[in-house]
């Protein structure tokens, strides 16, 4: 299980310099990876809805992970001209992680940044989804990541409205069996990551989901804004990447692993995971009526 150990988390430190953050010209870097299976259409939507964004301090990194077409390569060097677009070059493709952890470690190393926002390739921010969030964060400075609602489209279980629960209290319990974000509504407090914490890259489930399970152990504490923040891209193939027996298998260990961990063993949460095979085991057809309606 070591994808799922616990981090050391320096409260003091993460305390100090929360309450310490100035509350004007706050500086959000929004993190993003490209890949050559990425469509360019896509991608442009989902830059200019950050170049877009209703907040004024918003840089945009991106990691390139390993050789794209040519198209995507020229669309890259070309957005270089705004000042605050930054890109960086993998030579080989490592993943998601690795891409996120190396823009992590970037944005850090400047020591300007006091947020660090989600972002996928294929996905719109509404327009004022970086100014909400922010004002979300200087109202509540216990919180240390923080998503939104999203609205859903691009499938036939798309759903227009996509709810979780908005508290941390609510969110740590509902980990156990679900994720309590959507990844790329994300926007994390810079000091989460300073003291060592990453996306781990040895898991064999989702990144993200194995990364709130750390920061949940490390004593994060997460919230949802109860707005529509993002528009979230589906395809009818999306939940079948998700199915198997070793995936399901895999999920359950890790879920089982974070009862036990966050003392949130109960009858109820057994039953819970236990249900999570579903999702991993049904024909395709059925798999998307209950993503559609039971979740």
């Amino acid at each position: 299980m070591e994808e799922y150990t616990r981090e050391k988390h320096n409260n003091n430190l993460i305390t100090d310099k929360r309450h310490s953050a100035k509350k004007v010209n706050q500086k959000v870097a929004v993190i993003t990876c490209v890949y050559f299976r990425d469509r360019l259409s896509y991608i442009k939507q989902a830059f200019n809805s950050i170049l877009e964004q209703d907040y004024n301090h918003v840089s945009l990194y991106i990691y390139c992970d390993g050789p794209v077409p040519s198209k995507l390569s020229d669309y890259l060097n070309d957005i270089l001209r705004f000042t605050n677009v930054f890109v960086i070059y993998g030579c080989e493709n490592k993943g998601l992680a690795n891409g996120l952890n190396t823009l992590i470690d970037l944005v850090l190393s400047k020591n300007e940044y006091q947020f660090i926002a989600r972002m996928d390739a294929d996905d719109i921010s509404r327009k004022n989804r970086i100014s909400e969030q922010v004002k979300y964060f200087n109202n509540s400075m216990e919180v240390d990541v923080l998503g939104s609602f999203c609205s859903e489209f691009g499938s036939s279980y798309a759903l227009e409205t996509k709810k979780l629960p908005t508290e941390h209290r609510e969110l740590k319990n509902f980990s156990v069996a679900r994720c309590p974000f959507v990844h790329p509504t994300v926007m994390f407090r810079a000091n989460v990551f300073m003291a060592g914490i990453r996306y781990p890259v040895n898991t064999r489930l989702t990144e993200d989901m194995a990364l709130w399970i750390n920061l949940l152990l490390s004593g994060s504490n997460f919230a949802n804004v109860p707005q529509v923040l993002l528009d979230y891209r589906l395809n009818e193939s999306t939940v079948i990447r998700r199915t198997g027996i070793r995936k399901a298998w895999s999920e359950i260990k890790m879920r089982t692993f974070f009862m036990i961990e966050s003392r949130q063993v109960s009858a109820s949460n057994v039953a819970k995971i236990a249900s999570r095979i579903i999702f991993h085991i049904l024909p395709s057809k059925l798999l998307k009526v209950v993503y559609k309606y039971f979740r």
